[in-house]
């Protein structure tokens, strides 16, 4: 109870902070060059859920891989608050953001909203960029593993449903293997796991 309270009393003083060094201004305009995207679709297509909407969510995910690579990384190193807990946080910050926004982009030329589909496609993708993120940045050592992450992110949002679909499509709901549920449930289940195994040596020095 002892330790809830320390975690509660530390999340409460670096909120400001975390939100401080988050990336906001590639965010807002990442947010706006995918609004932009959707709302072209929906012009062009009358629907854009099945090519806009899932462009402009990987784009948010790929600003999403950056979360990590914060700045005061080397310097916070040896504080007693764990890098567990502060990235817990930043996400806490983040991913809320990023929701509103696709919130916002799936009611863009549709009136019916975010489909099943859509919604466990963005969920799937939400984990995914989290854990190519944390393994990115474990993997560069430098905190400057964004780019690498994002890669990865694109290609199995992207490149990999066109690669493999039959036929090729990015559509939430026509995903390259399987039914939509299971496929995007198994991403996301996959990238807790991988997003786990990034803090393992965490939790062992924990158990020590």
């Amino acid at each position: 109870m002892e330790a809830f309270r320390v975690r509660r009393a530390q999340g409460r003083l670096l909120i400001r902070p975390s939100a401080r060094t988050i990336r906001w201004t590639s965010f807002t305009a990442i947010a706006a060059s995918g609004g932009l995207v959707v709302w072209t679709g929906a012009r062009q297509q009358g629907d854009p859920a099945p090519v806009a909407l899932p462009i402009a969510s990987a784009l948010l995910c790929v600003w999403l891989c950056f979360l990590f690579e914060d700045i005061t990384t080397e310097s916070t190193a040896s504080s007693a608050t764990p890098l567990l807990f502060r990235r817990a946080l930043r996400a806490a910050i983040a991913v809320p953001a990023v929701a509103a926004v696709w919130f916002a982009y799936a009611w863009i030329g549709t009136s019916a909203g975010p489909t099943s589909p859509m919604t466990k496609a963005f969920v799937a993708s939400i984990a995914l960029s989290l854990a190519a993120g944390a393994v990115a940045v474990r993997l560069a050592d430098s905190g400057r593993g964004g780019f690498a992450a994002a890669a990865v992110v694109v290609f199995i949002l992207l490149v990999l449903p066109v690669a493999i679909g039959r036929p090729p499509s990015i559509d939430p709901a026509r995903p390259p293997l399987g039914e939509p549920s299971m496929y995007w449930s198994a991403i996301t289940i996959g990238s807790y796991a991988v997003l786990a195994l990034a803090h393992l040596d965490w939790f062992q020095r924990r158990r020590v």
